[in-house]
């Protein structure tokens, strides 16, 4: 391991961890900034996010470099639609670390819980902006859409 890699941590956002709930929320706020949603709305989808953590099989992650945090993955193995599945609910990299390979570095993380897990392909939604991202980690369009946005698989 690379001093680099050894310097990287993904860090659980738990309730016994007000630090990263504090940054989860101000990594949140930033990621849902140009969302439809209102003020109100954006705050209830982070507390309902905060929520969940405990559930079993369910990860939130801040992804840090250092002393920075750099972005978060919240993800789960499915229990509903695609049974076994691993999920991408949400996966931010804050704007000035982009194209760098930190949104490469956080899912490739992110592949190493699920694989332990038993996860064998993964499902997310996207949007046309962050599609080429998606694509480029693998994911293929299935031609179905959810909430307005694209479905997208990958097998691991």
């Amino acid at each position: 391991m690379t001093s680099a890699e050894q310097e990287i941590e993904l860090v659980p956002v738990t309730k016994s961890n007000p630090n990263a709930i504090s940054m989860l929320l101000t990594l949140g706020r930033d990621y849902l900034s140009e969302s439809d949603l209102s003020l109100d709305e954006r705050e209830r989808f982070l507390q309902s996010i905060l929520t969940r953590q405990g559930e079993t099989d369910r990860w939130l992650l801040l992804l840090k470099y250092e002393k920075e945090h750099l972005g978060f993955v919240h993800m789960k193995i499915d229990k509903d639609g695609r049974v076994g599945w691993g999920f991408i609910l949400e996966f931010y990299i804050i704007p000035t670390k982009r194209r760098l390979g930190w949104g490469h570095k956080l899912f490739s993380l992110s592949l190493e819980i699920l694989r332990e897990r038993g996860v064998r392909h993964i499902w997310l939604l996207t949007s046309p902006r962050s599609e080429s991202f998606w694509h480029s980690l693998g994911f293929r369009r299935t031609g179905e859409t959810e909430n307005g946005q694209e479905v997208m698989t990958t097998s691991i």
